[in-house]
Formats: C-alpha cells, sequence, structure tokens
C-alpha cells in the first residue's frame, strides 16, 4: 500500500484514525483522501469506503441526515468486501458500529427519538502488522 507522509512524518493512516477517534471526521476524509489518491492497488476500494464513512460522520455532524445516512451505507458496503481484519482494522467490528450508527439515523430521519439527536461515534483500533 502506497505511504503518503503527513506534514508530521506520521503516518497518515494513524493520523487518519487520531482524527476519527476525536470526532474530526473532515479533517479524517481530508487525510485519507491523499493517501487514496496514492493507491492504486487492493487497499484503494477499502480506503475510499473508509473515506465515505468518515463523510457520513461529518454530515451527521452538521445536520445532513440524508447524506450521513447514504455515505455510511455506501462506505461500510465497499468495505464489506475485504476481510474482516483488513490492513490491521477489525472490520467486522466496525461495519457493525457504523451500520447501527446508520439505523438510528434513519429512525431519526423517521421522526422517532427526536430529543436524541447523539451517536456514540464508534472508535478505530489498527493493529498494525
Amino acid at each position: 500500500m502506497a505511504e503518503a507522509e503527513t506534514s508530521a512524518g506520521l503516518d497518515p493512516i494513524q493520523e487518519a484514525i487520531r482524527l476519527f477517534n476525536e470526532t474530526y471526521f473532515f479533517e479524517a476524509h481530508e487525510v485519507l483522501e491523499e493517501v487514496w489518491r496514492q493507491e492504486h492497488g487492493e487497499p484503494r476500494l477499502f480506503l475510499q469506503g473508509l473515506i465515505q464513512v468518515c463523510a457520513g460522520f461529518h454530515h451527521f455532524q452538521n445536520g445532513n441526515l440524508v447524506g450521513a445516512i447514504t455515505l455510511l451505507q455506501r462506505g461500510a458496503d465497499k468495505m464489506r468486501r475485504y476481510p474482516e481484519r483488513y490492513l490491521g482494522f477489525d472490520t467486522g467490528q466496525l461495519i457493525a458500529r457504523i451500520d447501527t450508527d446508520r439505523k438510528q439515523i434513519e429512525a431519526l430521519q423517521r421522526g422517532e427519538g427526536q430529543g436524541t439527536r447523539r451517536l456514540d461515534f464508534p472508535r478505530i483500533e489498527r493493529q498494525v502488522e
């Protein structure tokens, strides 16, 4: 997998995970997009899915429920094509959390649970192989 470096010389995937876990989804999306641009192999579609998940959570933060639902679904669907553990990610667990959050957002969109417009966003843990 092509490894771009962030301006601080850090592993960009780890930097994106840090940003994601701190709920800076737009920033995580930007870091991952740079890696995705340089990737031409098998991980490219996985990275695109992860980028879409970041964008989906960003849309949720901004109140765009339709955009959040759409991108969380598209991103998870791309990531489902890969093994349960991929590039050090527990893909199965992450997808399960994304699906749960997407269903919660769908319920909000239908007008259910109006008082709870908060998600317990997933955290990504990566075991570098």
